[in-house]
């Protein structure tokens, strides 16, 4: 996941900015809302009219909490005391019922604080007492607790922004999730050898004596010798990096074997010349074997001509490339039946110019 949010990280951050942004613009074109509370509690009463018994008090608090919201009479009682309509005022009021008590919480969300503590306080006192104004509401069944005093505003620009933030992660993850499951990639040397189906060696890990070793492995799968040994690049921008790393292993192939202190052969320096040379089908340096650098197969079929003529074929990929594109390539290369015998992870940035080892 840490290799998907490297390459992709700018998706999250484009899906955070763009969703804190409008979160912003919601909180700042909404209008602000107040909310006022009393509190209620549905009693046992023995009135003239009826009896609630304590084992009744909560079951119908749990009726009066679904009740109050949706009674005409106590709407109507409610919106002659803010000189307003009754579906403006069921559109305000809130009833909720704390679980396993005979408590009633009334709600009122107004316009302004002095409108909220208003109609909370017009919503107690119509169902609150010995005459509520409705006939559902047991008379003497429910008593005020508390009266609204305050009221909380429901406007908070850095709540919302918060939570537009939150929600831009949680969606710059999934993007990124999908992306990577729609358009997977190489990242590791086990997934460059599992695509290819032969050995991997990431160019990081590759020492002097690692150099000697390769070339011995890779004369051993070339059957004879001498022989021409190709580095195929899986996409274009790996080509550039071929010469390099071609002149790595032909360094350390030079020096073998010059143990008498004479000066390193000529084609064992580094010549910027080479390495930046666009006729990637020379060898980089004349010996055997002749490490040669590769153009990417093309249509034309003229770089697969070229390495159809290699006695073995070693694919270079850089970590981040693209399954499809090894794929195709690798089809390709298996329709005129060629298969690569090694691979070569190069890392995500470009490889740096070869140092020359010492003469010894």
């Amino acid at each position: 996941m840490l290799t998907a949010l490297r390459r992709r990280g700018w998706v999250l951050l484009v899906t955070v900015v763009i969703a804190a942004v409008c979160a912003f613009a919601v909180a700042s074109t909404r209008s602000t809302t107040y909310t006022a509370q009393s509190t209620v509690v549905v009693a046992a009463s023995n009135s003239s009219h009826s009896v609630v018994t304590p084992d009744q008090a909560n079951p119908l608090a749990t009726t009066y909490a679904a009740l109050i919201p949706k009674d005409t009479e106590i709407l109507r009682s409610v919106a002659t005391a803010l000189s307003t309509s009754v579906s403006d005022v069921q559109d305000r009021v809130s009833v909720f019922n704390t679980p396993g008590t005979a408590l009633l919480t009334i709600e009122y969300r107004g316009t302004s604080v002095a409108n909220s503590i208003a109609g909370a306080t017009a919503a107690l006192t119509a169902i609150a007492g010995p005459d509520p104004v409705s006939s559902n509401i047991v008379p003497g069944s429910v008593g005020a607790v508390q009266a609204p005093t305050t009221a909380t505003s429901s406007k908070s620009v850095t709540v919302l922004v918060a939570i537009g933030v939150i929600v831009g992660i949680a969606l710059g993850l999934l993007l990124i999730v999908a992306w990577e499951r729609i358009d997977p990639r190489i990242d590791r040397p086990e997934d460059l050898s599992q695509e290819v189906g032969s050995p991997t060696s990431p160019v990081s890990a590759i020492s002097e004596s690692g150099v000697n070793a390769l070339i011995a492995r890779w004369k051993a799968l070339a059957d004879h010798g001498p022989s021409r040994i190709a580095l195929v690049p899986v996409t274009p921008d790996v080509q550039a990096d071929l010469p390099k790393v071609a002149l790595m292993f032909s360094q350390v192939q030079a020096l073998q074997g010059n143990g008498n202190g004479v000066e390193a052969p000529w084609w064992t320096r580094v010549d910027a010349h080479v390495a930046e040379s666009q006729d990637l089908t020379q060898p980089v340096r004349i010996g055997a074997p002749a490490v040669i650098a590769c153009d990417v197969p093309s249509a034309d079929l003229t770089a697969l001509r070229f390495i159809m003529d290699c006695d073995l074929v070693v694919l270079v990929a850089r970590r981040g490339t693209p399954r499809a594109a090894l794929r195709g390539l690798l089809d390709s290369l298996t329709e005129f039946g060629v298969s690569p015998k090694w691979a070569i992870l190069l890392g995500s940035t470009a490889v740096g110019t070869p140092a020359v080892p010492e003469a010894r």
